[in-house]
């Protein structure tokens, strides 16, 4: 095994700590997560439990380098708002510090002219214990943001609204699951341009580096009004009712444990989906302390988790035993035993018991609750799962962020594919690119570049093998075996009839006409034209939001 002091130099600890393990195990996975749990010893994690401190001095001096930064940069005040941010974030509860913090940022606001998020941060400094003798020059601010809102004939809204943490999905009614269960498909006709799914992810990790810019919970970038944690400096909020909703799902377990958790997911963006895995198993401690012998039952009993097959029968929080009764009814250590399943299953193994043991056993207001309560052993094969299927539940390719939508993951996946996924910031839009008949499932590239115009066919399979594990790929493209788009020849009466769209006045024309002409032509796809077509339809998908 790795020495300690070499660990912690590592890029990646945890997988790297995992990579050895799996040496000295010469790619041969333990028979039971309990032995590999006997084999663990503490001192293989070099990294002591511990967790930053809330510090006025700290914030003091962050909240000063902020001033001394939007000295040097009034015209652009990101690093200062950042370094305010931070000090907001470790200044402690109900400190001057902390009110000093907003007061500041708000300085920020109305300078630039923003008086609504002046006033609001305002009102967060006086909702703490700010300076008396400061006191005359914020009211003054107030009073002037005011009547710059009078002026300008706008609604004044001093009072920092609760705010309301989106809903993490919008569907259209015509989705349903096909037969087997496994895919999407639709229960009507759907033309070119409907938008058949938006959806945000319903499990967020920010990285590191905008945690003091955007919301932990849903992810909005919003440096106006961000709110910290009241016990640790690694999150802010939105809003009370972000805050509040963090606290339920996951924080109230990551609170305690949260410098723990960003040494144990050190490393490059793909490491995170390990931490989507575990914001996930936090779903399933919830439901197993609500009800712990049930919550074992379902998880030993196929039968008890195929009632939660259909997604869109259930709620939110039960999107957890949705995943668990989507997962291949073939455990995962008897789904492959070439050595590269075998090396897999190994390092799953060890990330799963270094994960159970961090963020589980050492995190003492949950193991508490866990004390005394039956087949709490079961968890760590639930928590194995989740890590092993974690590359293919979270999507890290997102601005900032790595992120699970229960409803996209769900998409089947096609070289040819009849929709598109956007991305839009966080948030997921599935557009209809191509006529879908009623009853055919809804498709969408494996990712962006692997399509028939992108990429041959040989190519193609071969990327699908290695990144997504198909043996092959069966798709419309694939088995016609679409030419890529340099190789199509263009067609002079679709070109001219695109061109006369391309020249309409209006934009509203354009639209219209782009999606008349890609819904009427799609019998001679693939076309060089259309795609064309596609391409400038695609920036009116996100017009309207």
């Amino acid at each position: 095994m790795l020495r300690p002091e070499v660990v912690k130099q590592l890029t990646c600890p945890s997988v790297g700590l995992a990579t050895s393990w799996t040496i000295k195990c010469k790619n041969v996975p333990c028979e039971s997560l309990q032995e590999v749990r006997t084999g663990f010893r503490r001192e293989l994690w070099p990294f002591a439990k511990g967790k930053i401190a809330k510090s006025d001095t700290k914030a003091k001096s962050l909240r000063e380098q902020g001033n001394a930064a939007y000295s040097n940069a009034p015209n652009d005040p990101a690093n200062a708002l950042q370094l305010y941010n931070q000090a907001i974030c470790m200044a402690e509860d109900d400190s001057e510090e902390l009110a000093l913090g907003y007061a500041n940022r708000s300085a920020i606001y109305f300078n630039r002219k923003l008086y609504r998020e002046c006033l609001q941060n305002i009102e967060l400094a006086k909702r703490n214990p700010y300076p008396e003798q400061l006191r005359r020059k914020l009211s003054e601010r107030e009073e002037r943001c005011r009547k710059a809102l009078e002026k300008a004939g706008e609604k004044e809204s001093p009072e920092v609204a609760p705010g309301t943490s989106p809903s993490h999905c919008s569907l259209k009614p015509c989705l349903e699951m096909t037969a087997d269960e496994c895919s999407i498909r639709t229960s009507r006709d759907l033309s070119v341009g409907e938008k058949v799914l938006l959806e945000r992810p319903f499990v967020l990790v920010l990285e590191a580096e905008v945690a003091y810019a955007r919301c932990d919970y849903c992810g909005a970038c919003n440096e106006h009004n961000l709110r910290p944690c009241k016990h640790c400096t690694a999150v802010m909020y939105c809003s009370e009712e972000c805050q509040e909703q963090a606290l339920q799902r996951y924080h109230q377990f990551e609170c305690e444990i949260i410098d723990d958790l960003q040494l144990l997911y050190r490393g490059p963006k793909a490491t995170r989906v390990l931490q989507v895995a575990l914001r996930l198993f936090w779903l399933g401690i919830l439901l197993y302390l609500e009800a712990p012998e049930q919550f074992v039952k379902r998880l030993e009993t196929p039968e008890e988790l195929a009632q939660f097959r259909d997604p869109f029968a259930l709620e939110p929080s039960d999107y957890l035993l949705h995943l668990l009764a989507s997962f291949s009814e073939e455990e995962p250590h008897e789904a492959a035993q070439d050595q590269t399943a075998m090396t897999g299953k190994c390092v799953n193994q060890f990330l799963t018991i270094l994960t159970y043991v961090v963020a589980v056993e050492e995190n003492e207001s949950l193991s508490r609750r866990l004390v005394g309560l039956p087949g709490t052993e079961k968890l760590h094969h639930l928590l194995y799962q989740l890590i092993f299927h974690s590359d293919k539940l979270a999507d890290y390719n997102l601005p900032d962020a790595t992120g699970y939508y229960p409803f996209t993951r769900l998409l089947s996946h096609s070289c040819a594919p009849n929709s598109e996924r956007i991305k839009h910031d966080l948030q997921t839009i599935i557009v209809v690119k191509r006529p879908i008949a009623k009853h055919q499932p809804i498709t969408i590239a494996y990712r962006d570049g692997l399509t028939t115009e992108r990429m041959i066919k040989s190519k193609r399979q071969e990327t699908c093998q290695k990144e997504h594990h198909i043996k092959e790929c069966v798709c419309e493209g694939c088995l016609a075996d679409y030419p890529v788009l340099e190789k199509i020849e263009k067609d002079e009466t679709l070109e001219a009839e695109l061109e006369t769209i391309r020249n309409s006045t209006s934009a509203e024309q354009r639209k219209a006409g782009l999606a008349d002409f890609l819904q009427r032509h799609d019998s001679v796809y693939p076309k060089r034209e259309l795609y064309e077509a596609w391409a400038l339809y695609r920036p009116f998908v996100t017009d309207d939001l």
